[in-house]
């Protein structure tokens, strides 16, 4: 029969939710539920799901839920969804505040439910075909500058887009910031709408990480230098550029000192890496599927989602008064 999934939440990532369960073998059917029954509906017609006029109605009907509403939302609707019995995605941040986020993870254990947070970033063809290759970061710097939109407005920029590069910095790094440093300013919203914040490592790594919803056009890159060398990544166009030593670098240098002629290209290797084409959001469902058919531990566990939440409330923090 297929595992039976809902998706709470049917605004513009919502509907992609829709459109990628549909099109999982292991999926057998698709619900939806929307506080805008109207659009909930044409949802599911246009995908050939079910739709639900009430959240309870959808979770009797189904396994397994995908939040995807504002985040204000998050926590209310997954402890809904755990104490029916069912096993819970959510879309990041895991919820609105750390408290709320600790009282899902351990529902969540409480009840043997699996959950997944939605940091779609790991899930990137890029950072995917890089990763294996950078090793311990010395420095990393990230630019994630988006245009205004009112989706993600009620919650800080920080909450709304950096989140995503802070998970990332878990993944790279491997440890908690020592040291955080933050600057901010609220320029449209009530919320910083734009943020720096620099993160000292006891490992000796710094990062750099910018965040803006007040940005023309769109950037999302990332910047890293380590002893196996620099890694230019650009999460937007799916793509790495490795800039390494290339395999006969010290006989090349030798023979710049005795004075040949040796290009950079001689001695740098570069090259372009592609991830294998999937959708991010194909991958990540796929694997929240996986974890539901084997009972195992998804990729994205609820103490990955309270970790990046937690970075991302001290940054906060540190933006406090000083913010514009």
């Amino acid at each position: 029969m297929g595992l039976r999934v809902g998706v709470a939440g049917t605004g513009r990532l919502g509907r992609a939710h829709v459109r990628v369960l549909r099109s999982i073998a292991a999926v057998g059917s698709v619900a939806c539920f929307d506080a805008d029954r109207e659009r909930a509906r044409a949802v599911a017609d246009e995908f050939g799901a079910s739709s639900f006029d009430t959240l309870d109605a959808m979770l009797e009907a189904v396994d397994a839920v995908s939040i995807v509403t504002a985040t204000s939302a998050h926590a209310e609707v997954a402890l809904r969804a755990i104490a029916a019995g069912k096993d819970v995605f959510v879309e990041k941040p895991i919820t609105g505040t750390l408290g709320d986020g600790e009282d899902v993870v351990r529902a969540a254990h409480a009840g043997g439910r699996i959950l997944q947070v939605g940091h779609i970033e790991r899930f990137n063809g890029a950072i995917q075909a890089v990763l294996p290759r950078i090793g311990p970061p010395m420095f990393v710097e990230v630019h994630r500058l988006a245009p205004f939109t009112v989706r993600g407005a009620d919650v800080s920029v920080v909450m709304d887009l950096m989140i995503h590069d802070l998970d990332l910095l878990g993944v790279l790094v491997g440890e908690r910031p020592a040291d955080v440093r933050a600057k901010g300013a609220a320029i449209i919203t009530n919320e910083p709408d734009i943020v720096n914040a620099r993160l000292e490592y006891e490992g000796g790594c710094v990062a750099n990480v910018t965040a803006s919803r007040v940005t023309a056009a769109p950037m999302r890159k990332v910047r890293v230098f380590s002893e196996a060398g620099y890694f230019s990544i650009d999460l937007l166009a799916g793509v790495a550029t490795p800039y390494q030593k290339g395999p006969h670098l010290a006989e090349q240098l030798a023979a710049l000192k005795n004075g040949a002629s040796v290009g950079l290209s001689d001695m740098v290797r570069v090259e372009l890496l592609r991830g294998d084409g999937v959708e991010p959001l194909v991958k990540e469902l796929e694997a929240f599927c996986a974890a539901l058919s084997t009972r195992s531990a998804p990729p994205v566990t609820g103490e990955d989602g309270l970790e990046a939440l937690r970075l991302a409330t001290t940054i906060l923090d540190r933006v406090g008064t000083g913010r514009v």
